[in-house]
């Protein structure tokens, strides 16, 4: 009989150590952080694509959302999260006419500062399929953004002069 109880408790703690792995040990640690401020924009944007085969005459709204992010465990300095949508910008082409459609969605993260310039290269193409993507230019985005850091807020923000890219 009293070979049954070590036996017994041996497999016991193996049963409570399996349960216990199982339980919290598969999983790894998740950071916790803080949403400050979330919020929506819409700027304007206008510009010309030079180069070959033609200039593109760029117009349209970029939707900017924007969230504040506060990191409350190591004390870092807050960060935005920025989605800039390029959905609704469009352009046509001087010579020839050709509509052409934007790329969608970009996603970046910058320091939370009180003003923050932001270049954004994006695709451009010949609408209609998979020759227009065959066709794809580089265009350039540039923004001022300013946020209120006090209160961890976006202020304004507007289009920056640099709006044309001239490519070979």
């Amino acid at each position: 009989m009293q070979t049954r109880r070590p036996l017994c408790t041996v497999g016991l703690a193996l049963l409570v150590a399996s349960i216990g792995g199982l339980v919290g040990g598969s999983s790894p640690a998740l950071a916790v952080v803080s949403i400050a401020s979330t919020g929506t924009t819409t700027i304007a944007y206008g510009g010309i694509v030079r180069g070959d085969p033609e200039p593109v005459l760029l117009v349209g709204f970029v939707q900017f959302q924007m969230t504040v992010v506060n990191d409350p465990d190591f004390g870092t300095p807050p960060i935005v999260q920025l989605s800039i949508d390029f959905s609704h910008v469009a352009g046509v082409g001087t010579k020839t006419k050709t509509k052409y459609v934007t790329s969608g969605e970009q996603c970046l993260v910058r320091p939370l500062v009180a003003k923050d310039v932001v270049d954004v290269t994006f695709a451009i193409a010949p609408a209609g399929g998979a020759a227009g993507v065959a066709s794809a230019r580089p265009a350039l985005a540039s923004f001022t953004l300013n946020y209120n850091v006090k209160a961890k807020t976006f202020a304004s923000g507007t289009v920056g002069s640099s709006v044309d890219v001239n490519l070979p």
